[in-house]
């Protein structure tokens, strides 16, 4: 196996603390500005991060500040540890429901509690004011401390958008 090969893979399941690479992040602003959710550059938050990659006015560093105890702000990232993906799609839930946007960037895990009860509606079709784009390819992370591409991510991800701006109107 060449090094390169070995590479490709190299994601380790153990770690919580990926950095989410910035192209992905200008897909995402670009996604909200063709939905007409939000035109702009910044976050206001990044709800669950390891470091201030991601450009956003506030940051709730894990080990430091607790985003799903903490009031999220009107735009929020989230790339949540996958094992906890759960309860991170709940809070963004709550959020959406208190007229908050979140885009969260988490495993296309539909089968699971959480994609039925907070994302799809009746298990068939997305939530109104709830948007999801599944990744067509792997996507690679960053490794937190060397900021290098760490392979690629085998599952398939999606980006789900709550936009609960909708909510503030009714």
């Amino acid at each position: 196996m060449n090094s390169t090969e070995f590479k490709k893979y190299n994601f380790m399941q153990e770690r919580s603390d990926y950095l989410t690479p910035p192209e992905m992040i200008q897909e995402i602003f670009q996604e909200l500005n063709l939905l007409g959710i939000y035109s702009g550059d910044k976050f206001d938050l990044d709800t669950c991060c390891s470091q201030k990659n991601i450009p956003a006015c506030n940051h709730y560093i894990e080990g430091e500040n607790d985003g799903l105890s903490l009031d999220w702000h009107n735009l929020n990232y989230c790339n949540p540890p996958y094992k906890t993906c759960d309860k991170w799609v709940k809070k963004a839930f709550a959020e959406f429901q208190n007229g908050k946007i979140s885009v969260l960037l988490i495993p296309a895990r539909t089968e699971t509690k959480y994609w039925q009860e907070y994302i799809l509606k009746n298990g068939f079709a997305i939530r109104e004011n709830v948007y999801v784009r599944f990744l067509r390819k792997g996507l690679c992370f960053l490794n937190p401390e060397t900021n290098e591409k760490m392979g690629v991510f085998k599952n398939a991800l999606a980006i789900v958008i709550f936009d609960g701006s909708k909510n503030k109107e009714v």
